[in-house]
């Protein structure tokens, strides 16, 4: 017996594949801005002062790593929650470092995107995006379904 879906099911079907492709996305697009040139991407993460120099270089690469593994978990595999998680964690460690950097009146660049662009303005705003995606992360991580973005069957929504 085939299952009809309910209105419910579908937009929340809609939302979960929206939130994965846009999270996806935006975090490839990250780690690739970074990759392009990585040593501007290691000044970035040294003019937050978080770390001792002899780090930034293994952080730079790292983090810049890991945004691109977790954007393709979220484009191309089943593995949505996980992709949430991560993404949480480093949401949080974001926020730390955003937070610090207004506390202590840095004239940086956020970096998240490779931009160039510095004041507490910049740092504000990136702020303010990072809590905004907090919210549809810990949906996707409670609620987000295990399957291909392309796998449009009702079995869970129904």
């Amino acid at each position: 017996m085939e299952r009809i879906p309910t209105t419910k099911g579908v937009l929340c079907l809609c939302a979960d594949t929206l939130i994965r492709l846009g999270l996806g996305a935006m975090f490839i697009y990250s780690a690739w801005s970074k990759l392009q040139d990585p040593r501007v991407f290691q000044t970035m993460v040294d003019n937050y002062r978080l770390l001792p120099a002899c780090m930034t270089a293994l952080f730079s690469v790292t983090m810049s790593m890991a945004e691109l593994l977790v954007g393709a978990m979220f484009l191309f595999t089943k593995w949505t929650r996980e992709a949430a998680f991560a993404t949480v964690v480093m949401l949080a460690m974001f926020l730390v470092a955003l937070a610090q950097a207004l506390i202590r009146d840095l004239d940086i660049s956020c970096g998240c995107f490779g931009d160039a662009e510095h004041g507490a303005s910049v740092v504000l705003s990136a702020l303010v995006r990072d809590v905004l995606l907090v919210m549809p992360t810990v949906w996707l991580m409670i609620k987000g379904q295990r399957r291909w973005i392309a796998d449009f069957r009702w079995t869970r929504y129904a």
